[in-house]
């Protein structure tokens, strides 16, 4: 059996119900968080969760997840002073690690392209390979993203944590219901 990294034996507020799951190595698990503006705050509340930030009596984390937090730059920066992607992993992601070569097979892509040059989606596999190249566990998102592009992430990660890893998929479609090693949906227990 593989190596349990995160248990939870669900996740309970005034407002929602988590059912227990399990994340063991090697794991995607998804957890559908279902449309609306109440996306975000709870992501953010399960993220701090998972990444042993935040301590929940229902939830043993015996692995840390980290979030792929996507490159963000503030419109001054990327007028005058835009950030390049050396630059960007240097300061993000683990240089001896083969995987940040990955970004550099994309043809168009090199030390010195400017990260606001890039497309949405390239942006996010830049933060996903520097995150990638320090952890093989982490907790990510696919807000922004078409149908191509979530499902080229989602075979990322897939492959990636095969090797050695798992992950958590916070959505806010249940359209990866079948792609999962485990899918939960969050219950409303009030409006």
């Amino acid at each position: 059996m593989n190596e349990l990294i995160i248990e939870s034996k669900g996740i309970k507020t005034d407002h929602y119900f988590i059912p227990p799951f399990e994340l063991r190595e090697g794991e995607l698990v998804i957890i559908y968080l279902g449309g609306g503006t109440h996306f975000y705050d709870l992501k953010e509340q399960l993220m701090a969760i998972f990444a042993g930030r935040i301590k929940n009596e229902n939830v043993i984390v015996t692995k840390s997840l980290t979030y792929v937090d996507y490159f963000r730059e503030s419109k001054f920066r990327s007028l005058f002073f835009p950030v390049r992607v050396d630059e960007y992993l240097r300061k993000k992601a683990n240089l001896e690690s083969k995987f940040i070569q990955k970004i550099y097979e994309i043809p168009w892509i090199n030390k010195k392209t400017k990260i606001n040059e890039l497309y949405w989606n390239t942006k996010r596999l830049l933060s996903l390979y520097a995150t990638f190249s320090k952890t093989k566990y982490i907790v990510f998102e696919l807000a922004g993203q078409g149908s191509d592009d979530a499902k080229e992430v989602c075979n990322i990660v897939r492959n990636e944590i095969k090797k050695g890893g798992g992950a958590i998929l916070l959505d806010w479609t249940p359209d990866w219901k079948d792609d999962c090693d485990k899918f939960i949906a969050l219950e409303w227990l009030s409006v």
